[in-house]
């Protein structure tokens, strides 16, 4: 077990006499970036650091002790989903303050919803599996704490998430972990794989989870699904195979004759892939998009959006949403992009394993990874494109339940970048939509602490390679310190470091953020992941500093030994 004397030494003042950096004052050069505030890079507390006491207090007997565990949560939109600047501040924490992990906490195989896979961590799959987002139009599956879920029939379906893959040097190895998801008829079970061999898992019912140890700590998660009926899985597995392959010779003989008869060079005559046929990739790139194309990243969202639109099945809304009027009266600046609210479909859908001569079918929604150690455990959520109300419990119902297994001693809050990048923001149901959310999370976590992150500024595109001035990042700004003041949170302010309203454009110019001007490129991710520990680290060294100096014990008396006692009358 790791002992965090050391640590304690350094956090206790006596950063002088150590020849370690203390945590947090790692050089960062920001002398190029003159239009970079770092005189706003705090945790600023509008209503004082009460709520943060319990917080903090876990983190001293954490680092004083070396005792318990500290869990972060992180949620956002497309900046979460890329995991980026969460993963630089998560690689800081377990790094270098106070130094252990007790566990990579909530992940996902991205790849086989064929969206991008977070950056700190590697997803491959087998199998056709298809995808339920927040963020799409209509909802058909319940969706938990990450706002996404895979499902799937194929006999052949598994994944393999790899938690070192990009890391030089090992980080994680998790001995725990806590499956979500759901068979329709129960009649398919996840299995852990493990050195070549199958490690069942323990089913919770009430939480529709499957529970996992492993016999040794691992970082490379091998998930793949038994079905009760082996002999069907076997049988509709070798048919899918067998199908495939005659369907790719196929097409490929079809491309081929197509090229002759167009009298096209030999060598671009290749076999086509049938579509839905997932190939066993690891790479964090596997899927539609780049982790950092914002192009692709934007049409993905843009896809999902729509595809209600195209969906003429069962699922189809049948009541239009309705927009409510503006209430100036009440501060409400217009109206919303209300028209892009969900729709909850009213019509039953039938479960693919209840039809006649179905295959079983499982649904997966998180997979929460552990391990026993004292130290701290940093989850990020984030799906591209998502809003505040991507979160409502019509959207993820399973959110708490999920959450319940979690519960986050410090929550930072950085959605709003796709509620506020419309043309018309109304504030007060931002705030309104925040109250909703927040709800939610201190039904499982009261005692959590809250830290608000404001929105980077951006620029609104009008017109091919023209951009805007976006002023919605300063309304949002002002909204986020009148959440932080009504539930006694902290805000980093994550516009006024960056520069105000039009700094996105020195961003740019910096080679800090994309051409979008929403996003950043890795430089400007890790820059601000690193501004954001240096904040988060000052405010708990300011904690530190105000503690109480305990006196020093007055040596007792020395213990009386057997002659001693043999001498008293």
């Amino acid at each position: 077990m790791k002992v965090f004397s050391l640590i304690s030494i350094l956090v206790a003042g006596a950063f002088a006499a150590s020849p370690m950096p203390a945590p947090g004052n790692y050089s960062l050069d920001l002398s190029k970036y003159t239009f970079i505030d770092t005189t706003a890079n705090t945790i600023q507390f509008p209503k004082g650091n009460a709520s943060f006491e319990t917080f903090f207090k876990k983190l001293d007997t954490l680092i004083f002790e070396n005792r318990g565990q500290v869990r972060i949560l992180h949620i956002g939109g497309s900046h979460l989903q890329a995991d980026v600047i969460s993963s630089r501040i998560r690689e800081h924490l377990i790094k270098e303050y106070p130094g252990a992990s007790a566990g990579r906490g909530f992940i996902f195989p991205f790849s086989a919803a064929r969206t991008n896979t977070p950056a700190s961590y590697a997803s491959a799959y087998q199998g056709i599996w298809d995808k339920s987002k927040n963020v799409q139009k209509e909802v058909t599956k319940p969706l938990g704490l990450l706002g996404i879920a895979v499902s799937t029939s194929d006999p052949r379906a598994e994944f393999t998430l790899l938690l070192d893959k990009y890391n030089s040097e090992p980080m994680w190895g998790e001995t725990k972990f806590r499956l979500f998801g759901y068979s329709d008829n129960n009649d398919i079970v996840p299995v852990l794989r493990v050195d070549s061999t199958d490690i069942q898992g323990k089913f919770d019912a009430k939480s529709q989870s499957y529970v996992f140890t492993s016999p040794r700590p691992i970082d490379t998660i091998q998930f793949q699904f038994r079905w009760l009926d082996s002999l069907k899985q076997a049988t509709v597995a070798q048919f899918i195979t067998d199908s495939l392959i005659q369907d790719s010779i196929m097409r490929a003989q079809m491309d081929s004759t197509r090229l002759d008869s167009a009298k096209k060079a030999a060598d671009s005559t290749k076999a086509v892939i049938p579509q839905n046929v997932a190939l066993p990739l690891d790479s964090m790139f596997q899927g539609e998009c780049d982790v950092l194309d914002t192009a692709c990243l934007a049409k993905e969202e843009q896809k999902d959006a729509k595809s209600a639109v195209a969906d003429k099945g069962p699922r189809k809304c049948s009541v239009a949403i309705k927009k409510p009027a503006p209430n100036y009266a009440e501060g409400e600046l217009d109206e919303t992009n209300d028209a892009d609210e969900h729709c909850i479909s009213e019509a039953e859908v039938v479960p693919d394993s209840v039809k006649k001569n179905a295959r079983p079918r499982f649904t997966l929604t998180g997979i929460l990874t552990e391990t026993d150690n004292p130290g701290i455990t940093y989850t990020n959520v984030g799906i591209n494109g998502a809003r505040v109300r991507d979160y409502f419990e019509d959207i993820c119902p399973l959110f708490e339940q999920e959450m319940a297994f979690y519960k986050p001693d410090l929550v930072i809050l950085a959605i709003g970048i796709n509620d506020a990048n419309v043309q018309k923001f109304n504030d007060k149901r931002f705030r309104e939509d925040y109250d909703k959310l927040l709800e939610r999370i201190k039904r499982v976590s009261p005692n959590t602490a809250i830290i608000f992150e404001t929105n980077n500024d951006s620029f609104r595109k009008i017109k091919k390679k023209r951009f805007v001035q976006h002023p919605n990042g300063e309304v949002a700004r002002k909204s986020f310190f009148m959440l932080a003041e009504k539930y006694s949170a902290g805000v980093w302010d994550k516009f006024s470091i960056m520069g105000g309203l039009g700094s996105m454009a020195k961003w740019e110019k910096a080679d800090l953020a994309k051409p979008d001007r929403v996003h950043f490129k890795l430089t400007g991710y890790h820059l601000l992941g690193d501004l954001f520990y240096k904040a988060i680290i000052k405010s708990y060294q300011e904690h530190i500093s105000n503690l109480p100096a305990q006196e020093p014990k007055a040596p007792g008396p020395a213990p009386a030994t057997k002659a001693s006692a043999a001498k008293q009358p």
